[in-house]
């Protein structure tokens, strides 16, 4: 009994693996990634390995610390990535086969980040001013916490 149970169970699990097989549909090609005009607060290589911890680094420092630095805002990133349809009107970074959600998808990653910050620029294009305070404050103490953090050089104050 005991060994017809071990090849009912053997035979299903090759049926499932069997089913995984034959709905692959073969390698992911990769995802094309429209280049953003200017350049970037870190390098292309750094920002694809480790944009998350930035955003979270930095989501840290604005919410535990008020560091608020005009470098490293959301706002700026989505301003600068957006691209346009051709009424010129910006498609959100978040909507399928755009900046955001092109690699997000790839890496089968839930991209949540739009549930609360606009995936498209704000109409003034200006992401606010800072009181002097917190730009004081900031200039020193984000890139400091990201050079510890993401052991990168990171432009700014505090050496």
């Amino acid at each position: 009994m005991r060994t017809r149970a071990g090849v009912v169970a053997v035979l299903a699990v090759l049926l499932a693996l069997g089913g995984v097989w034959a709905a692959h549909r073969g390698p992911v090609a990769r995802p094309v990634i429209p280049k953003a005009p200017g350049h970037c607060v870190l390098p292309l290589s750094v920002m694809r390995r480790t944009h998350m911890m930035l955003l979270r680094a930095v989501r840290e420092e604005i919410v535990r610390h008020d560091a608020r630095d005009t470098r490293y805002r959301l706002t700026h990133c989505v301003a600068c990535h957006v691209q346009r349809n051709a009424t010129g009107q910006p498609i959100p970074v978040n909507a399928p086969g755009q900046f955001c959600a092109t690699c997000h998808a790839y890496v089968g990653v839930r991209l949540d980040c739009f549930d609360c910050h606009a995936a498209v620029p704000h109409k003034s294009g200006s992401a606010g001013a800072l009181g002097a305070q917190g730009a004081v404050q900031a200039a020193f103490r984000i890139p400091r916490v990201l050079r510890a953090r993401l052991g990168v050089a990171v432009a700014g104050g505090g050496q």
